[in-house]
């Protein structure tokens, strides 16, 4: 049994060096991806199984998940299993599994070098799994799975800015250089910025639709792409989105609505809209900044429009603002921003502890 794990290993640290799924780590990349061992058919029977039969069902008994979270399961699940029969553990039902498995898997993946968040995700997917087999309570604390506790306790409050003009980078130079490659990628960046949309958001987004009947001239209503499949309304506030939304309707195709640009179908326009981005220099490797920081752009220009003040992790004091003004604001917030609970928006701008940790370095 060692000397398969240690063959593995010596076969994950290849694959590091080639292509993958990459998982940052310490600001550098991990591009070890789960999957492809041989399973037993009626492994993976079973696994499907319980899948399908649970494939809508949350975390809680009130609330069903999104096609993308089912997805997401789906992956991780299929992929812990063939890491645990790559490793030598061929279990003949999953019903055989026990936490052994769950340990030797995990620091497996921990060794390959995947990123903390991506190994607790796996974990909370598992424990869920588990359940769903009648093993209430077998998944134990996430820091029992890893050999460096440290790297599991999360925190969603964010310590550092994410936004581009909090890293240095002008939004006005880079989308006119993303421009050149592609006006539509550009228009794209542009949308999240003004009315803080998810990159996969403004793919999908269809200007005219979005502000037709009762929203025209109020609102963007924002449908496709959203997780969990949350509709919301994001309001027109200024002039700059106003402009931007009149352009994004003007170059979206006449008979679909989109802002069509190359790529056949959904996940190739993605793929493509992520290699102008890279090529543009949007990574965290190149300028400290991704796509996705346009939307923290957003919510810290919006917070400081509601609020008056520079978010916690801009160096503004919550201390000097009522609570319950604060509260309703991050209300507001949070449903522009798609989300269900308030205590979410310090991983967008941060809180008080954001200016303490500040104010001691």
């Amino acid at each position: 049994m060692d000397e398969q794990k240690d063959k593995v290993r010596a076969e994950g640290n290849t694959i590091l060096k080639g292509k993958g799924k990459p998982g940052r780590v310490d600001g550098k990349n991990s591009n070890y991806s789960s999957g492809g061992a041989f399973i037993y058919k009626k492994v993976k029977y079973e696994i499907e199984s319980v899948l399908l039969e649970n494939r809508d069902k949350g975390a809680t008994k009130d609330k069903k998940v999104g096609n993308e979270t089912q997805e997401k399961r789906t992956t991780v699940v299929r992929g812990f299993f063939s890491d645990l029969f790559k490793l030598g553990y061929k279990i003949e039902s999953v019903h055989s599994l026990k936490e052994k498995h769950l340990l030797v898997v995990f620091h497996y993946l921990e060794e390959m070098g995947q990123s903390p968040s991506t190994i607790q995700n796996k974990i909370s997917i598992m424990r869920l799994f588990c359940e769903w087999i009648g093993k209430n309570g077998m998944v134990r604390d996430s820091s029992r799975y890893v050999k460096d506790k440290s790297s599991v306790r999360r925190s969603t409050v964010v310590k550092e800015d994410k936004s581009w003009d909090g890293n240095g980078v002008s939004v006005r130079s880079k989308i006119d250089e993303v421009a050149e490659e592609d006006s539509r990628i550009a228009l794209r960046l542009e949308l999240c910025l003004a009315f803080g949309l998810r990159v996969r958001e403004a793919m999908l987004l269809r200007p005219g639709l979005a502000t037709e009947g009762n929203f025209k001239g109020a609102c963007v209503h924002v449908r496709d792409g959203t997780k969990g499949g949350r509709s919301r309304l994001v309001p027109i506030e200024n002039e700059v989105q106003l402009d931007v939304l009149t352009r994004a309707i003007a170059a979206a195709d006449k008979t679909s609505g989109f802002l069509v640009s190359a790529g056949k179908d959904e996940e190739a326009r993605l793929q493509h809209f992520y290699y102008v981005v890279r090529k543009c220099g949007l990574s965290f490797a190149d300028s400290g900044v991704t796509a996705h920081g346009l939307r923290h752009q957003y919510m810290h220009e919006s917070f400081k429009r509601l609020l008056g003040i520079e978010p916690p992790v801009r160096g503004g004091d919550l201390s000097v603002l009522d609570r319950d003004e604060l509260h309703l604001a991050t209300q507001k917030l949070m449903e522009r921003a798609g989300h269900s609970r308030v205590a979410i928006g310090t991983a967008y701008y941060g809180s008080r502890r954001a200016v303490k940790i500040q104010a001691a370095s």
